[in-house]
């Protein structure tokens, strides 16, 4: 999985019914299933493939993160400063010889909603990175395994709980937007892998 959405329980606080987060995830299913479709039967512990993987995922993760910059104050969590991952997405590329993707679309600024939804995606993207990281570390290429700064950015920081709690404090109102900004998410992820085959 590459994208992962943590535990499946579909009640919300209290057992009034479906969470942001579990609505997220039903919004998503069919976008996750094809990304993960895409990537099955990559050899990730292979240079090539792994560097191929990065260029792909830095053409998403990229611009997407430059779109949260953009973002209204108290829409990401107090955290998000230390949750970016670009800069340790761009050293393993550089350090594998790639260079980095090509410049993307200039920034838009998300909703306050659509921001949850896009950050729905990117920490669900650091959850599926931890299956690629074993592969990454077993591999026989010292190349790979010496540069996963991405795949372990935040290694014991328990973000994907922090973030989930985060999540839960949003308004039920913000549904529809979080579900946009996280389709975006997803597709921008799709169109990337694409290019990185």
């Amino acid at each position: 999985m590459i994208i992962g959405t943590g535990r499946d329980d579909a009640a919300g606080r209290g057992g009034i019914g479906p969470d942001l987060r579990a609505l997220l995830r039903q919004a998503t299913s069919e976008a996750h299933r094809r990304l993960d479709t895409g990537w099955a039967g990559h050899d990730f512990g292979e240079r090539g493939a792994y560097g191929a993987f990065l260029v792909a995922m830095a053409a998403a993760l990229v611009p997407l993160e430059a779109d949260l910059a953009l973002a209204e104050p108290g829409a990401l969590p107090p955290d998000w400063p230390a949750r970016r991952r670009s800069g340790a997405l761009l050293a393993d590329l550089a350090a594998l010889g790639h260079s980095g993707p090509p410049a993307p679309a200039p920034p838009r600024a998300p909703t306050r909603p659509e921001a949850a939804g896009l950050l729905y995606v990117l920490e669900g993207s650091r959850l599926g990175g931890q299956l690629l990281l074993r592969q990454a570390l077993a591999s026989s290429d010292p190349a790979v395994r010496d540069n996963t700064r991405f795949l372990r950015h935040g290694e014991g920081q328990r973000l994907w709980p922090s973030f989930a709690a985060w999540l839960a404090d949003r308004p039920p109102s913000d549904a529809d937007g979080a579900a946009t900004g996280a389709l975006r998410a997803f597709a921008l992820f799709e169109t990337a892998q694409g290019t990185g085959i």
